[in-house]
């Protein structure tokens, strides 16, 4: 059984579902073949910069995998999806590289596209050498690079935000801290300052419960909900159709 990270990016132009969107649909896609399971999809935010071609805000994707298939055919599968959805005017790309051990290199190159322009000829040489899978779908392929920087990013297990992750979405109303994180499957439920709210502290879910990847360790990010002595969660959502 094999464990992977699937990083993905579609650079969102033209009639594109969004990067977002785009790594949620081939999860699902990915679990209906025997044995592979999705263990959640993070959504990665990359560098704003006039440089860089995107459609409102540049973020990648990043799927966790447990397949019986080979690395190579990971990728390929992830590919042959991908490039069903593709519409005009989107660039998208696909890297799928091992959970472990994880890479320095491609964690590095994740970190340097939080604020760097890079170019995708790095992209491709860097999986060359990591023996990770990439391919370009379609347009210019610039998608690689964020799709490059999503898996070095979740390698990191220090950047991204779960967008979809087993039993979160079907979380609603006020749940104590314990009860959330046993679902979930979470280090920890904390407080702006990092704290650990108490295992019996009610948390108000919002609807919207979106653990975040810090420090090594899966967060559940919460404030005082200012009417009691509870908490509720913090509501990022994105600007846009991520």
């Amino acid at each position: 059984m094999g464990r992977y990270f699937v990083g993905v990016d579609d650079t969102d132009f033209g009639e594109s579902i969004g990067t977002g969107s785009l790594a949620r649909e081939l999860a699902i896609h990915l679990e209906r073949s025997p044995g592979v399971r999705c263990r959640g999809v993070t959504r990665h935010q990359l560098f704003v910069h006039p440089d860089i071609p995107y459609s409102s805000h540049n973020s990648s994707a990043c799927i966790e995998v447990e397949s019986p298939d080979s690395l190579e055919a990971m990728g390929e599968r992830a590919s042959r999806f991908v490039t069903g959805l593709l519409h005009e005017g989107a660039d998208p790309g696909v890297c799928v590289c091992h959970f472990a051990p994880s890479s320095p290199a491609l964690i590095d190159f994740g970190r340097r596209a939080r604020d760097t322009v890079l170019v995708k000829e790095e992209a491709l040489g860097l999986c060359a050498r990591e023996g990770a899978f990439v391919r370009e779908l379609g347009g210019s392929g610039l998608g690689v690079i964020g799709a490059v920087a999503a898996c070095g990013l979740r390698q990191s297990r220090d950047d991204g935000r779960f967008i979809s992750l087993p039993g979160a979405r079907e979380l609603d109303g006020i749940l104590s801290a314990r009860e959330i994180a046993d679902r979930l499957g979470l280090d920890a439920v904390v407080d702006e300052t990092g704290v650990a709210v108490p295992p019996a502290g009610a948390v108000d879910t919002l609807g919207w419960v979106r653990p975040l990847l810090s420090g090594g360790r899966v967060l559940l990010r919460v404030v005082r909900d200012g009417v009691g002595t509870g908490w509720k969660v913090v509501i990022n959502k994105p600007l846009d159709k991520h």
